[in-house]
Order: C-alpha cells, then sequence, then structure tokens
C-alpha cells in the first residue's frame, strides 16, 4: 500500500473488546420495546388521504403549515449526526451491549420521525429543503455542537439531551391535541410513544449515575442546558421569542395560523407557557441530584421564582 494512504487513516481508538453481554435489564427492557414498537411512516400513515382531507385548506394556511413541518423535519434530523457521534464514543469507550442498542434505536426513531415530518410537509404544499431566512440558515447548524458535548461525560451528556426530550415531548403533547387531522394527529403520538422511551432512559442514566458527578460537572450540566436552549432551541424550534424582530413576528404569525388550522402546532404564547412548566418539572427531577438549571429569562421572568411564574400562569 501506497506510504500516503496509510498517513490519511484516521486514528481511532481501539474498538476491542467487542462487549455484547447486557448489563442493564432496565435498558434492555427498552431496546426490545423499541423493536417490538417499530413503525414505518410510509406503511402507518394514509398519506393519500390526509393529502385529501386537506386540500380545500387556503393556500395561506397550507404554506404556514408545511413550513412549520418543514422546520420539525430540520429539528429531527439534527439528532441524527447527535446520535452517530453518540454511538462512536459508545463503541470506543467499550459501554454495554444495550447502551449501544439503545443509541442506535435512537438515531433510527429520529431518522423516521424526520421521514413522517417532511411527509406531512410535503402533503400540505412541498417540504422547504432549506430555509427562507437568512437568519434560520445561521440558527439550524448551532442545534448540535459537538464541541460542547465533548465537555461532559457520556452518560452526563444523554442524560442531559433527556432535558430537553422532556420539553419536546411537553411541547408534542400540546401539538398531538392540537391536530384535528387523523394523519397529523397519528404521526404526532407514534413520535411521543418514541420520546417517552428516549425519556425513560435518561431517567435511567440520572438514577444510576448522576450521584457519582461532582459538583464542577454538576455545575457544566446545568449551564450546557440553559446555553442550548437559549442558544437555539428558543429560536424557532421550542419557542420564536429568541429570533430576530423581524423573523419573530412572521414565524409567529405563521406557527399562529398553523395553529389555527390545527396541523400539530403550538401557538407562540402556548409555547412559553409549556416551556416554563416543563422548566420547573425539570428542576424537581434533577433536584434530588443536587444539578442546578440557571433560570431562562426569556420563558421564566428575569426575578421570580419559577414556582411563583407557573402559579400565576395558572
Amino acid at each position: 500500500m501506497d506510504a500516503s494512504m496509510l498517513e490519511e487513516t484516521i486514528q481511532n481508538p481501539n474498538p476491542y473488546p467487542v462487549v455484547a453481554a447486557p448489563h442493564y435489564d432496565d435498558v434492555w427492557h427498552l431496546c426490545q420495546q423499541a423493536r417490538d414498537l417499530a413503525w414505518d411512516p410510509a406503511r402507518d400513515i394514509d398519506w393519500e388521504q390526509l393529502r385529501g382531507e386537506l386540500a380545500d385548506l387556503p393556500g395561506e394556511v397550507r404554506a404556514a403549515g408545511a413550513e412549520w413541518w418543514s422546520l420539525r423535519a430540520w429539528m429531527e434530523h439534527g439528532a441524527t449526526p447527535y446520535g452517530a457521534e453518540r454511538f462512536r464514543q459508545a463503541v470506543f469507550e467499550h459501554l454495554p451491549f444495550e447502551i449501544k442498542q439503545h443509541v442506535a434505536n435512537f438515531i433510527q426513531e429520529e431518522l423516521r420521525h424526520h421521514e413522517a415530518s417532511y411527509r406531512i410537509a410535503d402533503v400540505l404544499g412541498g417540504y422547504q429543503p432549506s430555509p427562507r431566512s437568512d437568519y434560520f440558515k445561521l440558527v439550524i447548524p448551532k442545534f448540535h455542537d459537538e464541541k460542547e458535548e465533548r465537555q461532559m461525560s457520556f452518560y452526563a451528556g444523554m442524560a442531559v439531551n433527556t432535558l430537553f426530550e422532556q420539553l419536546s415531548g411537553e411541547l408534542l403533547t400540546a401539538r398531538y391535541r392540537n391536530a384535528r387531522y387523523e394523519g397529523i394527529r397519528k404521526a404526532c403520538k407514534l413520535i411521543l410513544r418514541d420520546e417517552a422511551r428516549h425519556i425513560q432512559f435518561g431517567r435511567i442514566l440520572m438514577k444510576r449515575f448522576f450521584e457519582a458527578l461532582d459538583a464542577e460537572e454538576k455545575q457544566m450540566l446545568g449551564a450546557k442546558f440553559a446555553k442550548k436552549l437559549r442558544g437555539s432551541l428558543l429560536n424557532g424550534v421550542y419557542s420564536v421569542v429568541n429570533l430576530v424582530e423581524d423573523e419573530r413576528k412572521r414565524s409567529g404569525r405563521a406557527r399562529a395560523l398553523a395553529a389555527e388550522y390545527g396541523l400539530g402546532a403550538t401557538h407562540p404564547d402556548e409555547e412559553v407557557e409549556i416551556i416554563a412548566n416543563a422548566l420547573q418539572q425539570i428542576r424537581e427531577d434533577v433536584a434530588p441530584y443536587e444539578v442546578p438549571i440557571p433560570r431562562i429569562p426569556e420563558v421564566e421572568g428575569e426575578s421570580d421564582p419559577p414556582a411563583r411564574r407557573v402559579a400565576a400562569n395558572a
């Protein structure tokens, strides 16, 4: 072989020995559930029926729905590189078999969430493979930043990701309730079922591994969570509050229109309240492990304690 070829070979950690014995029965149970409950967006949703039901909607409404579900598709697709990196990390750190299996399932599930989302966008009037807004084109790549992930241990990073899955699940539950059309409603339900399993995996990790984290790493986890939420996910995915003014107004109007017509969206004002309540629950979940979640002023206000804000919105 030419010596120059050898010089270009990427040096990875030694993947051997191949660990194949299950260590955690509760994680393996989730892996078995993923296998038994697997679904196919192309097969399990009647797209022609949905196309007929949506055909008479005003053009503006269809465009708003297509934009919303395109954004959902971009977000789900953005989860796949995160999963791929975690799978690589799990292999080279010789983590237990069922941990690697769960991450492999996670990648497949995020891809089918992406497929279901772009199919809905396509039925509504056309999937948008790229954002129309120049601002969004800058924001989308920030949904996953591997430099941030590498500063945390594998289990800590996966557990933090679970907190976002929990937030996403609360928002998706509201969107499921909003959906008036069976195809959209079913897609939301099937995605939620997968997300519930992802959340349970994270809860298992927190229960098993968070006690071993030192105070500095716990502080970092809370800071990373807040940074990602404020820096990217409030820029259109979870909420529009951190978009630049013109884009916030335009996106907010489109999202409100999609919600008004029952296309599986949430009104911008509703999103803020859902996120505030979910943050309150997340803080309660991580409190036993002494993981501090910084205040998110965009949705919780500058000074009121979270509990008081939630009570005020009740």
